[in-house]
């Protein structure tokens, strides 16, 4: 555990980026799951805010550090074989629907196999910045449903929120995409927008250890834990797909017993959740491990079915590998 963290402080440290979580100050941000405790003229974890005078203050006032572009459907999203534009008749490749992808450069986590490393450099440099409404004017009549991911949008609450609601007057489905480090403040009306455009909540857990979660992360796992769990309370009944869980399958990391212990925690939540197991890419600090293999793949949907799960699926098929390692 030491070395991960001594890992996650020097990568961090290489970018001029905050090194861990402000954990003793007085000032309590409540912007997002980590809820760091600042002194004045302390910088938060995600490097969008700053102690002074005693409150917490955004550094780019209404703006976030943004960038997005338009994936043609049906994408790569990790809710694909459930997405709710199915129903809706999006999917016909034929009339090029597209899915407005917004990419957050700024995250309250920090994935040491990261596969979308640039946020760090946006977060360092504190650009490109876009308002709420310049954000959402990028949607044209092609656009089907917008997705935040990142970086993530957990640290970027009410930006998205305030984007959503202009997109949602134009009929556009919400889709999250997070690592679910969301503050209780801002969960329920993300939820909300979410439910009201027809969107989906995609939810990466990682892992269900609080060590392993934070070997991986640098950060806790508790509130991702606890949201889950709200998330899926709040779908109960719901007509559409709106929480899914994905859950990533890292070499010497996550084995099946760690996967069992999700899916039994995800089927305790409910059992019809959709979730994704992916095939992890050499990456970032972890780029020394191997791809995901097929028997380690294979034989974590087992267990996910034989722990209650109804929905289970194997993703990224093309990514796995012939590699022998011990996953059991």
């Amino acid at each position: 555990m030491n070395q991960s963290l001594e890992t996650h402080r020097r990568l961090r440290a290489r970018l001029g980026l905050v090194e861990t979580i402000h954990g003793h100050g007085q000032i309590v941000c409540s912007e997002c799951g980590n809820h760091c405790r600042l002194n004045n003229g302390d910088v938060g974890f995600c490097n969008l805010r700053i102690a002074k005078n005693g409150i917490i203050e955004e550094r780019f006032k209404e703006k976030a550090i943004v960038s997005y572009y338009y994936d043609p459907l049906p994408t790569n999203c990790v809710a694909d074989w459930v997405c709710p534009c199915k129903t809706d008749g999006l999917l016909d490749s034929n009339h090029r629907f597209n899915n407005l992808a917004v990419f957050y450069g700024s995250c309250n986590s920090d994935c040491l196999f990261c596969q979308n490393a640039s946020y760090r450099d946006m977060m360092a440099k504190g650009r490109s910045l876009m308002t709420p409404h310049a954000l959402a004017e990028a949607a044209n009549e092609r656009t089907a449903c917008v997705c935040f991911f990142g970086g993530d949008p957990s640290c970027n609450a009410a930006h998205s929120i305030a984007v959503s609601e202009f997109l949602i007057h134009h009929g556009i489905k919400v889709c999250y995409e997070t690592n679910g480090i969301i503050s209780r403040k801002w969960l329920k009306i993300m939820a909300d927008v979410v439910i009201r455009s027809g969107g989906t909540f995609k939810i990466d857990l990682k892992a269900y250890s609080s060590n392993i979660y934070k070997a991986l992360t640098g950060v806790s796992n508790t509130v991702v834990l606890n949201n889950f769990r709200r998330l899926a309370k709040i779908g109960r009944g719901l007509n559409h797909t709106f929480l899914v869980a994905s859950i990533l399958l890292i070499p010497e990391y996550v084995s099946v017993d760690e996967v069992q212990r999700l899916c039994e925690f995800i089927a305790y939540c409910d059992p019809t959740i959709p979730t994704a197991l992916l095939g992890f890419a050499p990456h970032l600090a972890m780029s020394d491990l191997p791809r995901t293999s097929r028997a380690h793949a294979f034989r974590a949907k087992e267990v996910a079915e034989e722990a209650g799960l109804e929905n289970v699926r194997i993703g990224n098929l093309a990514l796995l590998s012939k590699a022998d390692y011990v996953f059991e």
